[in-house]
C-alpha cells in the first residue's frame, strides 16, 4: 500500500496518548495471551490463530480497532468460530509479567512487526498465513475481510497441490491465482518474481492476457530497487515505460503513478506529487482506491499551495505594515503549519509564539479579526508549555483566560475545553474531565476533535467504573463483617 495512506494524524494520536488511563480488554476466554496455549487450543479445535499486535493503552489506531471492531458483537460472535484470538500487547502503563513481555518481544521479532496495530493470521502450527491491520468499515466488513483471507489461503493450498502437473497456459493461470491470493493475504511469496518471469514466458503470445500484467510487475520490482538505491531519474524512467506499455491495465497505471508519487513525497515536491495523484485518478477512475486518491489530492494540493506561498509571503512581508502585515503573518503561520505536517520546521513553535504577540499588537481593535484569534492562540500555547512542565494549575489559569476572550468560535472553545480536560486527567479528576469533554462537544458537535472526545469520554467512564468497583478482598471483608 502506498505509504501516503499510512500517514497518521498527529493530532488524533496525541489525543489518545494523553489520556493514559488504561484500556480494558475483552474477557480472557475470548482473547488469549499465552501463545503456546493458544496454539494447542487451535489444534484441538481445528481453528486458525488471529494475533493482534497492539499498544492497548497508548496506540490510537489500536484503540480505534478495538472499539470499532473487536469489542462489537458482530466480531465477538463470529470470529471465535474460526479463530483462536491472541492479544500480543506492548502497553506503556499496564503491567505485564516478565514472562509475557519476553513472549511478546519474541513474537514481534519473529514476525518482524514494525508498527501497531498489526493483525496476523497463522495456522495452528504458528506459520504465517497473512497480515492485516486497522480497517475503517466496522465489524461486519472486518469479518468479511478475514473470510476472504481464509479463502485465499485455502485456494493456495488447493492450487499448490495441482501446480506440479500443470503446463502451458494452465500453469500460467494457476501461478497468477497464487500471486493474487498471496496479495490478498499481504504476504508475498519469495517465489513471486520467479513466477512472474515464468508467466511471461508461458504466455509469450499473450493468449491468456497475462504477459503485460507480469511484465509490468517485473518493472515495478525494478523500480523499487532503483528507488531504494536513490536512482530517482532511472526509477522515473521505469514508470514512464510502464504507463506507455500496450496492454497495461488502468489499475496498473494507477499503481505506477502512485509509486512515482512516493518519490516526490520523499523529495518534498508536493506540486509534482499532486500531479502524480491526478494522473493516478485519471488512469482508473472507478478503482477501489478512488476515495483515498481524492482525499490525498485535497490534502497535498493544500500543502503544495502552502509550499509555494511561503516564499511569496516572506517577500511581501518586507514592505508590509499595520493590518497588512498582521494579515500576511497570519497567512505565513497557516502556510508553515500545513507544511510542518510533512516537512520538519524546528523554529515554527518559536516563530508562532513571537508572531502571535505581534499580530495581536498590530490589530489592537480586532478590526481584522486577528487580535482575539492570536491572543487565544498565545494563551493556549502558554498552557501547553506549562502543562509540559507539570505546572497544571498555571496551565488551567491560561485556559480560563483564553475561554474568557470574546468572539471565540465553537472550535476554539472545543480546543480549550479539551486541554482543560487533559489538565484534569493529570490531576486524576476524571469526572471533571468528562464534564470538560462534554462541553467541548457541545461547543462544536461536528468539530475536528468531536469523534476523539467521545472516545475519551467513554474511556474515562470505563476507568471510573473500574476504580469504583469493590476490590475482591475488600468485598470479602465486607461480607464477613455483615455476617458478624
Amino acid at each position: 500500500m502506498f505509504k501516503l495512506y499510512r500517514i497518521v494524524s498527529l493530532v488524533t494520536f496525541s489525543l489518545l496518548v494523553l489520556l493514559a488511563v488504561g484500556s480494558l480488554r475483552a474477557e480472557e476466554h475470548l482473547w488469549q495471551t499465552n501463545f503456546d496455549a493458544a496454539k494447542a487450543k487451535a489444534k484441538v479445535e481445528k481453528k486458525l490463530l488471529l494475533l493482534d499486535f497492539t499498544g492497548s493503552d497508548w496506540c490510537g489506531w489500536c484503540i480505534k480497532l478495538k472499539d470499532e471492531v473487536f469489542d462489537k458483537e458482530a466480531f465477538r460472535s463470529e470470529a471465535p468460530k474460526q479463530f483462536v484470538l491472541v492479544e500480543v500487547d506492548f502497553p506503556h502503563e499496564k503491567e505485564l509479567s516478565e514472562e509475557l513481555k519476553a513472549q511478546n518481544q519474541k513474537l514481534q521479532e519473529e514476525f518482524k512487526i514494525e508498527g501497531f496495530p498489526t493483525v496476523l493470521m497463522l495456522d495452528a502450527e504458528g506459520k504465517l498465513i497473512g497480515r492485516t491491520g486497522y480497517r475503517p468499515d466496522g465489524p461486519k466488513e472486518y469479518v468479511k475481510h478475514l473470510a476472504e483471507m481464509v479463502g485465499a489461503h485455502e485456494d493456495i493450498v488447493g492450487v499448490t497441490a495441482k501446480l506440479e502437473e500443470a503446463k502451458g497456459l494452465e500453469r500460467a493461470r494457476m501461478l497468477d491465482r497464487l500471486i493474487e491470493d498471496y496479495a490478498t493475504l499481504d504476504n508475498e511469496s519469495d517465489q513471486t518474481d520467479d513466477w512472474s518471469k515464468e508467466i511471461v514466458t508461458l504466455d509469450a503470445e499473450n493468449k491468456a492476457g497475462l504477459k503485460p500484467k507480469y511484465e509490468c510487475r517485473l518493472l515495478m520490482a525494478q523500480f523499487a530497487t532503483l528507488k531504494d538505491a536513490e536512482k530517482f531519474d532511472e526509477a522515473k524512467a521505469v514508470i514512464e515505460k510502464i504507463v506507455a506499455m500496450p496492454g497495461v491495465s488502468g489499475q496498473q497505471k494507477q499503481d505506477a503513478y502512485f509509486a512515482l508519487g512516493e518519490i516526490y513525497f520523499d523529495r518534498k515536491d508536493f506540486a509534482a506529487l499532486v500531479g502524480c495523484l491526478k494522473n493516478a485518478l485519471d488512469a482508473s477512475p472507478a478503482s477501489p482506491k478512488v476515495a483515498d486518491i481524492k482525499a490525498a489530492i485535497v490534502r497535498f494540493k493544500d500543502v503544495a499551495e502552502a509550499q509555494e506561498n511561503v516564499a511569496k509571503i516572506k517577500t511581501d512581508l518586507e514592505k508590509a505594515e499595520g493590518l497588512d502585515r498582521a494579515k500576511l503573518l497570519d497567512q505565513l503561520i497557516d502556510a508553515r503549519t500545513k507544511l510542518s505536517r510533512f516537512v520538519p520546521d524546528e523554529t515554527l513553535s518559536e516563530d508562532v509564539e513571537k508572531w502571535s504577540k505581534e499580530i495581536a499588537g498590530l490589530d489592537p481593535k480586532n478590526k481584522a479579526g486577528l487580535k482575539n484569534k492570536y491572543e487565544f492562540r498565545a494563551l493556549v500555547t502558554e498552557s501547553e508549555q506549562l502543562f509540559g512542565k507539570h505546572k497544571i494549575r498555571a496551565a488551567q489559569t491560561s485556559l480560563d483566560q483564553a475561554l474568557a476572550l470574546p468572539g471565540l468560535t465553537g472550535e476554539q472553545v472545543q480546543e480549550a475545553r479539551f486541554l482543560q480536560g487533559r489538565c484534569l486527567i493529570g490531576q486524576k479528576d476524571l469526572s471533571g474531565a468528562i464534564d470538560c469533554f462534554n462541553k467541548a462537544i457541545d461547543a462544536a458537535p461536528k468539530g475536528p476533535q468531536a469523534p476523539m472526545l467521545k472516545l475519551l469520554i467513554q474511556r474515562c467512564k470505563s476507568q471510573l467504573a473500574k476504580e469504583k468497583a469493590p476490590k475482591k478482598g475488600k468485598k470479602k471483608d465486607a461480607e464477613q463483617e455483615d455476617a458478624k
